[in-house]
């Protein structure tokens, strides 16, 4: 949670994240632009045939029920091999027999298929894809993702009777049919959440294995600002050094790998970013354990789902604004409570050991020190519910040991200068100076004790002017008096004698009063000085 506050950085894909994650096919056409059955029919041929865990694409397809019925009847085709996908050649095949001949049909990103195709087929005509006709095509696909589409080629070839199991290699010379097209139009709330996510000082960056092109058309539509743009090819001929060299200036990493994506998210750290990644499917693995925190939804794969540190039940940027809003509260609360119990204990250290040099005495009694530290932590176990300042909330925040310890060395003092003016007042004023009045000066220390540290975590929670400008919850506010009141009665009531204390004097009060004033004022203006010198929040 602390490291989903301090995210600086948010890479995630953009399916589902700034689109609405309901893949339509919409078109499918030949290599012209015309709209084709063929094309279609090998399609779904393809999605049906595949035995791998089928994508939104292929279901988009599947739902073509008309095909189905017109491919099927009368058992015209059957399965006889298959190529699975895999992230490398970006493409899969399956080989199926009916209507007197055996095809090996392929589909994939348009890239990769338009490598592995020698012809083109257009109007029931054949040609060579050369550099001028491989123009014509790519044009095609080209306008049709400016439309923001995202395409898939379809390619073909016929193989021989008793042509023995397929291998990728015989994912070569095929014929290059057409293209099926889908649309997954941008979210609703999308800018609202970017908009947020920047406030808070968090970097959207999109990871995807989509092409450049459409990926750029979806985040000018959600007003995502894109200067730059790095595809997979470019960061495999890269170095780490390299890749470091632009992963701050670049937006949209496209036609990515897993490893890429693990890649990038590496060299973000090694920048010095908390990166957080948001994934849900099969591809996403690597990418969620590299980053600082991986996150993920309920509806994600398997694998997706083990792989994350945190599991959102809705897939939404606004939702995981709000998460990081609350890891920056824990953040928060938690420094809160580290720097009073250093700084707390760092100068209870100095008060019994100066304490200890002359006096004749314990200057508390075990008993009374457990006692102490058991009200003073049922004080402070209100504070994950404390509010925090929206100023500490707006930049992610990280640990930073040398500023805890600067507060706890300049802070931590404090306590022991109005220590020794409760000593002071017992030794001297009170005469508490033999071993038959080491209760009287027990108690004495007792209640200062326990009265400072519990008021003083109002003075450390805030940079503004507490109790004025900034007021702890109410359940900390509940805690505090509560605790305070246990301490002042607690001389007073049955339980003394037992704990070894023993009522104080009426005069006690009005000093005591005096010394918690000016520890909190002090307290106060140091807090707010260090604040200021050293940017602390």
């Amino acid at each position: 949670i602390q490291n989903f506050g301090a995210m600086d950085v948010l890479c995630t894909d953009k399916t589902g994240t700034l689109t609405q994650d309901r893949i339509i096919l919409e078109k499918y056409v030949d290599l012209d632009g015309q709209p084709s059955d063929w094309v279609l029919d090998f399609a779904y041929l393809n999605s049906y045939y595949q035995s791998g865990l089928r994508s939104q694409l292929d279901q988009a397809v599947l739902k073509y029920t008309e095909v189905h019925e017109k491919l099927h009847e009368q058992g015209q085709y059957q399965k006889v091999d298959e190529i699975p996908f895999d992230f490398q050649r970006r493409r899969m095949s399956v080989v199926v027999e009916g209507q007197g001949q055996r095809l090996l049909i392929c589909k994939g990103a348009v890239e990769e298929v338009f490598a592995a195709c020698k012809l083109a087929e257009s109007g029931g005509l054949h040609f060579a894809l050369d550099e001028s006709h491989l123009a014509r095509v790519q044009a095609t696909s080209r306008a049709l993702n400016e439309d923001g589409f995202r395409v898939i080629a379809i390619a073909y070839k016929p193989l021989p009777e008793g042509q023995p199991p397929v291998t990728v290699a015989d994912e070569r010379d095929l014929v290059l049919l057409g293209f099926i097209a889908f649309l997954d139009p941008p979210k609703e709330g999308v800018r609202e959440a970017l908009s947020a996510l920047s406030r808070h000082g968090v970097t959207v960056k999109i990871l995807t294995g989509d092409n450049e092109i459409v990926t750029n058309k979806i985040c000018r539509e959600v007003a995502l600002p894109v200067e730059h743009t790095l595809l997979g090819a470019e960061i495999e001929a890269m170095n780490d050094q390299q890749l470091q060299q632009v992963v701050n200036q670049t937006q949209v990493f496209a036609k990515l790998s897993p490893a890429q994506k693990a890649r990038v998210i590496g060299a973000l750290r090694a920048r010095g970013h908390v990166v957080g990644y948001l994934g849900d499917g099969i591809n996403d693995g690597p990418a969620l354990k590299a980053a600082d925190v991986g996150v993920s939804v309920d509806t994600a794969v398997d694998i997706a789902k083990e792989s994350a540190d945190i599991i959102l039940l809705k897939k939404s940027l606004m939702v995981l604004n709000d998460g990081v809003i609350e890891g920056r509260k824990v953040f928060g609360n938690l420094l809160k409570y580290i720097r009073m119990g250093a700084s707390s204990n760092f100068g209870n250290m100095f008060s019994v050991l100066g304490v200890s040099a002359w006096l004749p005495f314990l200057p508390m009694a075990p008993i009374q020190v457990l006692t102490n530290n058991l009200l003073y932590d049922i004080s402070q176990s209100a504070i994950p519910s404390d509010e925090v300042d929206r100023e500490e909330l707006m930049q992610p925040r990280r640990w930073e040991i040398g500023n805890i310890a600067r507060f706890m060395v300049l802070v931590g003092p404090i306590s022991s200068v109005f220590d020794y003016a409760t000593f002071a007042l017992m030794f001297y004023v009170f005469k508490a100076q033999a071993p038959e009045q080491a209760a009287l000066f027990h108690t004495g220390w007792f209640v200062e004790s326990l009265l400072s540290q519990t008021l003083i975590i109002h003075i450390i929670r805030t940079g503004r002017l507490p109790f004025v400008q900034s007021r702890a919850s109410k359940a900390l506010l509940g805690t505090t008096l509560a605790v305070c009141a246990v301490g002042v009665v607690l001389p007073y009531s049955p339980l003394a004698s037992s704990l070894g204390l023993v009522a104080l004097p009426w005069h006690y009060w009005p000093a005591l009063a005096a010394i918690l004033v000016s520890n909190l004022l002090l307290t106060t203006v140091l807090t707010r000085w260090l604040r200021r010198r050293f940017a602390l929040m």
